[in-house]
């Protein structure tokens, strides 16, 4: 990786820069870089290519000056010439509050999103923002304007952890919504069903829809660490369970570690794009090196 000024998001410099703007617009001038290739059919004004006439086409786009030379029809396509429109899912559900680290799961997701808002637009990209626990709380359509931007990072900052998730019921909601081509980025500790969520992943791609997922997690849900004995508390339904660390350390891992590697193995099946998300690792580095890694891979395409 390429070094860079890391400092960026010390911790230290949030209560200084509290504004998701100044904090979003310091990270993507700090790793300028393509998050996706803008290109696709569609109506337009730049010509594309030719292809041959099938009954259904619109007779509007037959190149009548290639029918007088060889008496074949043909059809004009087009580059699209609007950008790629994107989504952004993010999950505030309870358990996003969840923190052992200096950033919780919610905080750290929320600069993610006002980042990638950021960079998105300021490629001239539309995006929008989708808040929801176990239903939607805030649909925002996607714009590509800076005050768009600025009520993006207005209702990001505002942002106040909700209750229990319903991930599997928010995606089908959405892909059977938004069913033309673009980019869904999905933003969530993923606890809930893993089926069922890759299952409606998995739609949005039937729907030729470009999939990035971060997986947010807190680095004592990944190791579990910490010794002796505790009460366990879910942040979503107040259950609760005594148990003791070091007996409950090695089952402990071995599931979430089947958990992990059930996303990566299904999103890699399924072409998505897939990205494990430590708290502990500094903001801005585990953001450079995705993007470093997915511009790689687009590059080689």
């Amino acid at each position: 990786m390429t070094e860079k000024n890391t400092e960026i998001l010390d911790v230290k410099l949030f209560s200084k820069f509290s504004n998701l703007y100044l904090i979003a617009r310091n990270i993507v001038e700090g790793f300028i870089s393509g998050l996706h290739k803008n290109i696709h059919r569609g109506s337009s004004i730049e010509f594309f290519e030719h292809r041959k006439y099938v009954p259904g086409d619109d007779l509007r786009y037959i190149d009548w000056k290639i029918f007088a030379r060889t008496d074949r029809f043909y059809i004009k396509t087009f580059n699209e010439e609007t950008n790629l429109k994107s989504y952004i899912l993010l999950d505030v559900s309870n358990s996003m509050n969840f923190q052992t680290t200096e950033l919780n799961k919610l905080q750290y997701a929320i600069y993610l999103a006002a980042s990638l808002s950021y960079m998105m637009i300021n490629q001239k990209d539309a995006v929008g923002l989708v808040l929801f626990d176990s239903e939607i709380k805030t649909f925002i359509h996607p714009g590509s304007t800076k005050n768009h931007l600025y009520n993006i990072m207005k209702i990001l900052q505002e942002i106040k952890p909700g209750k229990e998730t319903s991930i599997s019921k928010i995606l089908k909601e959405i892909a059977l919504h938004e069913k033309k081509r673009g980019l869904i980025i999905l933003i969530s500790d993923l606890l809930d069903n893993p089926s069922d969520i890759m299952k409606y992943l998995s739609l949005f791609k039937y729907n030729h829809h470009d999939v990035i997922v971060f997986h947010i997690l807190d680095q004592q849900e990944i190791f579990l660490s910490m010794e002796g004995s505790y009460q366990f508390i879910d942040m979503e339904t107040g259950e609760k369970l005594n148990a003791d660390t070091v007996s409950l350390r090695k089952i402990y891992r071995q599931t979430i570690e089947e958990h992990i590697s059930y996303y990566k193995k299904e999103c890699a099946r399924k072409n998505i794009s897939y990205a494990l998300a430590n708290t502990s690792t500094k903001f801005d580095k585990f953001l450079w090196t995705y993007l470093e890694t997915r511009t790689k891979i687009k590059g080689t395409k």
